[in-house]
């Protein structure tokens, strides 16, 4: 796996690569992750979860972070005798071309979103990145998308295959309010916004609309910032009191924060198949989201949506959420049945160990697949 921060850190492609991998390993796989040091913090551990953990050297910015460590996944991965080299994200997959040239791998690439369209790219590096998306995927011996949304763009490139492989979510863990308590929350009394502190996430939309509706409710910003680009302080400017940040979320408090919030908030601005959105309705919270093609493919006929960076329409269908609470409430086990039905991390695995089943049937030679 290639193109990853860690496993575990915060972000969907982490959330992914983390439960999948753990899957193919506990299915008899041998799986290596390629992570970067300062997302592991002080856990350094070779294994975690069945996978084996590398860590790889690179420049720690904004612009280099994800391309010089995948620069030097790639050198040393093609000293090991890979049968397959998995690229998440168009970014790492720029170096895909030169994974082809230095290892007899199959490469696999997964797109998890449309990174050109991300903030937090210049004119330029968006212009590398849509390039990247028609020319270096062109290396690939398989593309993967997270959603059917994504599917209408990839599905016609000529010549290459490409699936359309779901994202999944676990099992929810109901929690009753315990944790959650230290935060001043009792539960039922808040709203929910899980995710990276990134402008894309669009939470700086969610507090200035929030500012401005009339409750008592807290809303509980769940989530971390990958760089020190001053957002994280914007965010806190526009936060009154009402607003707890809780930082990056996991284990026992991540399940008490999902099983006792009024509602989940994801105002995000770009998306590929949202997980946050699909935890939430697992735990059978009722989701308000922008209106975006793929957050209306996770919800399905669940929740309510607004129009992406209308903060007007936003503060309105929230203070509507917030003066309705039959409705709010009236789809809590309809929404976790549906979404647990149709979103399986093990159905994702099963689909991606057939993909590569496949593709290492390709790589084999015709006796070894004969005395098979």
């Amino acid at each position: 796996m290639i193109g990853v921060k860690a496993v575990p850190t915060i972000g969907g492609i982490a959330a992914y690569t983390e439960e999948v991998g753990s899957r193919l390993a506990q299915r008899g796989h041998e799986v290596t992750v390629y992570c970067r040091s300062r997302f592991l913090g002080a856990d350094r551990e070779p294994t975690y979860r069945g996978m084996q953990r590398r860590l790889t050297w690179g420049i720690s910015s904004k612009h280099l972070d994800a391309l010089t460590h995948t620069f030097s996944s790639v050198l040393a991965a093609s000293r090991d005798d890979f049968d397959v080299l998995h690229f998440h994200g168009v970014g790492p997959a720029t170096l895909m071309p030169l994974a082809r040239a230095m290892s007899s791998a199959k490469l696999v690439a997964t797109i998890h979103g449309f990174e050109w369209q991300s903030n937090k790219w210049g004119l330029g590096a968006r212009v590398c990145l849509q390039a990247t998306d028609r020319l270096c995927l062109g290396a690939a011996d398989a593309v993967t998308v997270v959603s059917e949304t994504m599917l209408e763009r990839y599905a016609h490139r000529d010549g290459q295959r490409v699936a359309f492989i779901p994202t999944g979510v676990n099992e929810p863990v109901v929690r009753s309010p315990r944790l959650i308590r230290d935060l001043g929350l009792r539960g039922g009394d808040y709203l929910l916004f899980l995710g990276r502190l990134v402008p894309e996430k669009g939470c700086h939309l969610l507090l200035s609309a929030f500012g401005r509706i009339d409750t008592d409710m807290r809303l509980v910003v769940a989530g971390a910032a990958l760089h020190d680009d001053g957002y994280e302080a914007k965010l806190r400017s526009l936060a009154d009191d009402r607003v707890i940040f809780a930082g990056y979320v996991s284990g026992d408090l991540k399940h008490e924060l999902l099983s006792n919030a009024y509602l989940a908030t994801q105002p995000s601005e770009l998306e590929g198949l949202p997980v946050a959105i699909l935890e939430a309705m697992s735990y059978g919270r009722f989701v308000l989201a922008s209106d975006l093609p793929n957050n209306r493919e996770a919800m399905g006929q669940f929740g309510t949506t607004f129009r992406r960076g209308d903060e007007q329409d936003l503060r309105e269908r929230l203070a509507a959420c917030v003066a309705d609470p039959e409705l709010v409430r009236s789809q809590t086990k309809d929404v976790a049945k549906w979404v647990q039905t149709q979103r399986s991390w093990d159905n994702t695995v099963d689909r991606l160990e057939s993909l590569y089943t496949d593709l290492v049937r390709q790589r084999e030679p015709l006796g070894a697949q004969a005395h098979r």
